[in-house]
């Protein structure tokens, strides 16, 4: 079973331990049977809390029914959320003899449900920005006429005819950021072809490397055998392109002076959808409506100063930015690319310095 569970007896001791609960949990290590009989404070060593409810439901205390736990990130990984169950095993004279904690892994459901809020805010977002849009347009193409007749008409007064100029260019720079609304909302459809992901990274890399300048170290962490995707190769390139000039110039704009380090990252993993129905037929042969997918993982890594926890919904709205210069739609439009290819645009910062950027694009036509 893909949930956890792990049961003690009276003394404390862990009876039963599941593949699920060792890979949820993220402990022990090795095989599960091999903790049999030890305290379960000591199995559960990285994950202390867990210990803890299990004795304190021992003792006796009230059990939990369908609560949540976030647990302790483990090996660098970042927190987990569970929904658990805790009760305790009762012999047939009703005595406590021990305590059980089912549980499964909620990750998944919160990281859609995340991803379906942000896309509302967005798609809200989107129709405001494009009314304005409209609206100021074509005011501004007026403004555009009546200045270049104005300069025209200026052309022996320098001083006058450079105050046009200014207001000319400032409403033309209005003009490029009401074209970027009206580009943000308008509908994508990917141009799908082959893509090996491999060369699509490399090409960002040179691709923004050209754009910026960068001091510091570059890695690669690449898995060997990674499957070709179907998708849009320029769209794509577009994103992590963005997505590494962001970190570069996060990185050369951090005046605490410390280590310049960018990873990019290629893995092939399979996703266990969220929530998966299972129907049992009248023949009493069970089916899943839902199969497990084979993603691509693309991850750009910095070590600059992060994201403030405050920011990180924000940094997706189109027209916020926290750069001086800029049109504040790059993250946005990325999110609006990735979830066009039917992945998701994840940011994980947490407290201190450094944040990842993962983008998550499902593989085709590939049972794994």
């Amino acid at each position: 079973m893909s949930s956890g569970v792990v049961a003690i007896d009276d003394r404390g001791d862990v009876v039963m331990l599941n593949p699920g609960a060792q890979r949820i949990l993220g402990c022990p290590e090795g095989e599960p049977r091999e903790v049999f009989g030890k305290p379960c404070r000591e199995v559960l060593g990285l994950q202390p809390t867990v210990a803890r409810l299990l004795l304190e439901t021992l003792d006796g205390r009230a059990a939990l029914s369908r609560a949540e736990l976030v647990l302790e990130g483990v090996r660098g990984e970042i927190e987990s959320t569970i929904g658990f169950t805790l009760t305790p095993v009762r012999n047939p004279e009703g005595e406590v003899r021990g305590a059980a904690i089912i549980f499964r892994d909620l990750t998944p459901i919160e990281r859609m449900d995340e991803q379906q809020r942000l896309h509302d805010r967005l798609a809200a977002l989107g129709q405001m920005a494009a009314g304005m849009a409209h609206e100021i347009r074509n005011p501004l193409a007026g403004m555009e006429i009546v200045t270049g007749l104005l300069k025209r008409r200026l052309s022996d007064r320098d001083e006058e005819r450079s105050l046009v100029t200014q207001l000319q260019s400032e409403a033309r720079s209005l003009a490029r950021t009401v074209e970027a609304c009206l580009e943000f909302v308008r509908p994508f459809s990917p141009e799908r072809g082959p893509t090996d992901p491999e060369v699509l990274v490399g090409e960002s890399l040179d691709t923004a490397l050209k754009r910026t300048s960068f001091s510091g170290a570059i890695e690669r962490a690449f898995d060997e055998e990674l499957p070709r995707l179907n998708a849009d190769a320029d769209q794509l390139r577009a994103v992590v392109t963005n997505l590494i000039l962001n970190a570069l110039e996060a990185m050369e704009g951090d005046d605490e002076g410390g280590e310049k380090r960018l990873v990019l990252g290629l893995t092939s993993v399979v996703a266990a959808p969220a929530d998966r129905l299972v129907r049992v037929g009248v023949d009493g042969r069970a089916a899943s409506e839902a199969a497990a997918q084979r993603e691509v993982v693309i991850t750009v890594s910095d070590t600059g100063p992060g994201v403030p926890s405050e920011l990180k919904e924000k940094i997706f709205y189109p027209f916020f930015t926290t750069k001086q210069s800029g049109s504040g739609v790059g993250l946005a439009t990325a999110q609006k690319i990735v979830a066009g290819h039917g992945g998701t645009l994840e940011l994980d910062s947490g407290p201190g310095p450094g944040c990842s950027f993962r983008v998550r694009i499902p593989v085709e036509d590939e049972k794994p």
